[in-house]
């Protein structure tokens, strides 16, 4: 049977204690295989056991997991797994924990919470996204606008349009891609107009690429294409 140190079950029963505290959902009994799964991460000195644990706590963990993973988000080896862990849940705090390590994290971690974010479709995260789409200087431009193509709101469309109307080629051509994505989410949602306007925005800044081509056939799908 495995046990537990000590220092790693007190962590656990911490954090534990600290959402049904602080967590508005703290009427919803935690998940019984979360303890277990939380226990793995503090204790194992095993990267893939605390790997596993991760991805498991993508499944079952609430707000008691959220501190846990974030706290690896700039960890070689086991980021990577904990942002697969905090984009399974359902927790709205693991959104806001991708979000706080934002100015906190570099190179490819900050590429890979960016890229999380987008995936959880975070509408919160719009104007930090913003932000790294519009400076190269932190080296996820490129994550973030795809970010916003797949968050896909009215807001993360203008600053795609404000990408599109830049002068670089290459955030121009990322934008383009991440329009048609958001395009198609805002026709979806019923939000035509903000869909074409983005189409158009499309086509206006690659003429004659594959986008456009692409941008010209979802307005003509949409019934506006010319």
């Amino acid at each position: 049977m495995k046990t537990f140190s000590p220092v790693g079950s007190a962590l656990v029963a911490l954090l534990l204690a600290e959402a049904a505290r602080g967590s508005a959902a703290a009427a919803t009994p935690p998940h019984p295989k979360e303890a277990e799964h939380l226990a793995m991460l503090a204790n194992s000195t095993d990267l893939q056991t605390r790997a596993r644990a991760c991805q498991e706590l993508g499944v079952v963990g609430g707000p008691a997991s959220v501190g846990a993973l974030a706290a690896l988000l700039g960890t070689e080896h086991l980021s990577d797994y904990a942002r697969s862990g905090l984009e399974g849940m359902s927790a709205p705090a693991a959104g806001e924990a991708l979000r706080r390590a934002l100015p906190t994290l570099e190179g490819r971690f900050l590429a890979g919470a960016v890229v999380s974010l987008g995936v959880r479709r975070e509408r919160a995260a719009v104007a930090e996204l913003r932000e790294l789409a519009l400076d190269n200087r932190r080296g996820a431009a490129a994550e973030a606008i795809a970010a916003l193509g797949m968050i896909g709101t009215p807001e993360a469309a203008k600053v795609l349009e404000l990408v599109l109307a830049g002068g670089a080629a290459e955030p121009k051509g990322a934008a383009a891609h991440a329009a048609l994505v958001a395009a198609e989410r805002l026709a979806k949602e019923g939000k035509p107009a903000e869909a074409r306007r983005l189409l158009e925005a499309t086509r206006r800044a690659v003429p004659g690429g594959p986008a456009a081509e692409a941008a010209k056939a979802q307005l003509a799908g949409m019934g506006k294409g010319r």
